[in-house]
């Protein structure tokens, strides 16, 4: 567990952590979008196959969505606090990732 957690910091702080407030055009037109799906999708694989050999494909699946889904979640609670406010469409981003690792996880 402790391993998923650095994996998941680690990440975290990979990534410009003030994207928003760049005045770049192309986070302007949904870049920001495109790297909440993007960070999703990396914590929803990470997270899966981490737990995939401990508890099952079963419990994995679902405890790899609630981890992404809670990061996802803290992450808008961040902006919500600390910057100008929380954008559904990030979440739409996340829960879209999700939703495409569990299609493809089928095959």
């Amino acid at each position: 567990m402790r391993k998923l957690l650095l994996m998941v910091i680690l990440s975290m702080f990979s990534i410009k952590a003030f994207t928003q407030s760049y005045n770049i055009p192309p986070f302007k037109r949904g870049g920001d979008k495109v790297l909440h799906f993007t960070c999703s999708y990396i914590i929803q694989y990470n997270a899966y196959n981490y737990l995939e050999p401990r508890f099952g494909k079963k419990k994995a699946k679902l405890y790899s969505t609630i981890i992404t889904l809670s990061i996802g979640a803290g992450k808008e609670i961040i902006d919500q606090i600390y910057r100008k406010g929380w954008e559904a469409g990030d979440m739409y981003a996340n829960t879209a990732a999700i939703i495409l690792f569990r299609y493809e996880i089928k095959y």
